[in-house]
């Protein structure tokens, strides 16, 4: 039986870009976004053992579905990512480097509120672009022609991205458990494919870093156990990035403490604990051992921002007893 940590890669324990051939050599590489039950990426890794297939699913249910299929076929061309496609895409995966993106019948998002969770919004396109080699192709099958339609437009209007089919009711190598469903009820499936017509000029991969390199010491003396029981559901914001701090726990000896911390960049969430250690002439924070987040701009300024908080605590305790230090002394008591 293969092993769990063989199929399912986790890229914030991973060194980015991650290593999409895994050891592989010069072969194709495809991905498709939200994978379901996996059903239709594992019939695709069947039929073409020498490519190598990767999922990007949000669903931690799905993800397990999709690897007791593969492990009971004993597949090991298939990885599988559970995340949001979107930051997988521009933080994760090299430049230029599939062969293929498969989209099968994505949530369309119709209400106005959800406009920015659709493929067709924001930098979707361009991050779909960027992946993609040259002659490469972004596939979409959905139920829904107005949302197949606006990808299609949508997408066909980048410079780099050129429209090369668009069939009703097309014929399919394989039917995922949707479609099947759909086609029963009478509905028309409509199909968009588009290809990279040209290499970019330029293909640098930023690097977002490991939060295990990131500590903040932050000068001064003083209990931090109230300060943290203080700062619940505070935060703060950056442009697209937030954070909020949630729940505490204390270390036994009272002198660490474990936050519970929220953080988001656009439409990517994270959750994750921050660790505050109090020292002798100072505390020390950082991201708790156990815990593995992306270092995007939000968690770092989530950390920042706690050493702020911490900070002005700190001043706060200096100033109160200067403060009594300075009052004059009361008058004696005399009867």
């Amino acid at each position: 039986m293969i092993d769990i940590r063989e199929i399912i890669i986790m890229p914030e324990k991973q060194q980015l870009p991650l290593n999409i051939l895994r050891a592989r050599g010069e072969t194709r590489v495809f991905l498709e976004i939200g994978f379901g039950n996996g059903e239709f990426l594992v019939h695709l890794a069947r039929q073409n053992p020498d490519a190598v297939f990767w999922g990007v699913e949000m669903s931690r249910s799905c993800v397990l579905r999709a690897l007791k299929r593969i492990r009971r076929e004993e597949l090991r061309n298939i990885f599988l990512l559970c995340g949001d496609a979107r930051f997988i895409l521009k933080e994760c995966l090299p430049k230029e480097s599939l062969d293929g993106i498969y989209m099968n019948f994505p949530c369309p998002w119709p209400k106005k509120k959800h406009t920015k969770r659709r493929v067709s919004s924001g930098d979707f396109p361009s991050e779909i672009a960027s992946v993609l080699k040259k002659g490469a192709f972004f596939e979409l099958v959905t139920d829904e022609e107005w949302y197949g339609m606006e990808v299609r437009n949508v997408l066909a209007a980048h410079p780099l991205l050129e429209l090369t089919e668009w069939k009703i009711n097309p014929p399919r190598p394989v039917t995922t458990k949707y479609e099947r469903k759909w086609m029963e009820m009478g509905k028309r499936i409509f199909l968009s494919r588009l290809q990279k017509k040209e290499a970019e000029s330029s293909v640098g991969y930023r690097c977002l870093g490991r939060t295990e390199d990131v500590h903040i010491r932050v000068p001064g003396k003083g209990s931090l156990k109230k300060f943290v029981n203080d700062i619940h559901n505070m935060g703060g914001e950056k442009g697209d990035a937030l954070w909020v701090y949630k729940r505490f726990y204390e270390s036994a000896e009272g002198s660490a403490y474990i936050i519970e911390t929220v953080a988001g960049d656009g439409s990517f969430e994270q959750k994750f604990f921050i660790q505050i250690v109090e020292r002798e002439e100072d505390a020390l924070i950082k991201i708790a051992p156990y815990s593995s987040p992306f270092l995007t701009d939000s968690v770092r300024g989530a950390l920042e921002g706690m050493a702020h908080l911490i900070e002005t605590h700190y001043l706060s305790i200096v100033s109160s007893c200067a403060a009594s230090l300075e009052q004059p002394a009361g008058k004696a008591f005399s009867q």
